[in-house]
């Protein structure tokens, strides 16, 4: 069995073509990666797709909607398009991570977890506040608290001034590696599933393009009885250089409050 990573492009070449590296390096060609085109204005694609050959690098897809689709979209609609009986586990992930050490995919393989796990949520460091972002929330968020987030973000200072504190309280809070257990959601920057929960999911469409992705996950794991599980003996490095970066606060804002009330409206 293999697994499969599926990647977003955003005018991002440079940083992929580092990732795809990284993953060829220490895969021992058990990883095919699906890459989802959501932005290319400058025909950047055509020069990661001649990186690719270059490098002798094998089994990289790449699929083109027409339109940027979104993060967890990209995984949605790709997996409708690819037959997933030789895949053990299917991966959404940003590009801005490191695999420091060369054993995960074969300890992910490895790994046969109970049945009630949909979603697994390995140990995920950031590089950039030395804290751990997992486990990210163990219980259920409230629908008082989602509605509370939509208000912070209406004011986009405010909504500023509230990411700077969450990221402290963050840093401080997480600095030490907790014990695996079940969670509500994984953190966004990686999240393993299940090929039997993805077959489960086939069709679905996330409402909205970006941010509260987690939420969304979590939700669908509820409703199909299934649970998300915080493996802490399996750990990939984030190094925060992410695709939002590219976004101005304002729009970052106005999409997380979108986010937040399709969630509230769809699940609550």
């Amino acid at each position: 069995m293999k697994i499969l990573n599926i990647i977003v492009f955003y005018e991002n070449r440079e940083e992929i073509e580092k990732y795809i590296t990284d993953i060829f390096d220490i895969s021992n060609g058990n990883v095919d990666i699906a890459v989802i085109v959501n932005r290319d204005i400058n025909n950047n694609v055509e020069h990661l797709k001649e990186y690719i050959k270059r490098k002798s690098i094998e089994n990289i897809f790449f699929f083109e909607y027409g339109m940027n689709v979104g993060y967890l979209n990209a995984m949605l609609k790709t997996i409708q398009l690819i037959d997933l009986s030789k895949y053990k586990y299917i991966i959404l992930s940003n590009t801005d991570i490191k695999y420091p050490k060369p054993d995960f995919f074969n300890l992910l393989l490895a790994r046969n977890y109970n049945p009630d796990v949909g979603c697994i949520a390995p140990s995920v460091f950031s590089t950039h506040t030395k804290s751990y972002s997992n486990p990210f929330y163990i219980n259920r968020i409230s629908k008082k608290k989602l509605q509370t987030l939509v208000k912070t973000y209406s004011h986009p200072r405010i909504g500023q001034f509230y990411v700077f504190l969450s990221h402290i309280k963050s840093s401080l809070k997480k600095s030490f590696k907790q014990n695996s257990c079940y969670v509500y959601i994984p953190h966004g920057s990686y999240m393993i599933f299940t090929r039997d929960f993805i077959e489960l999911i086939r069709g679905y469409e996330y409402g909205t393009r970006l941010y509260c992705e987690e939420s969304c996950i979590g939700e669908l794991l509820i409703k199909n009885k299934l649970k998300c599980f915080y493996d802490a003996g399996i750990e990939v490095n984030h190094e925060e250089s992410t695709i939002t970066s590219k976004i101005n606060y304002k729009e970052k804002f106005s999409l997380h409050k979108e986010s937040l009330n399709y969630i509230i409206r769809e699940f609550y």
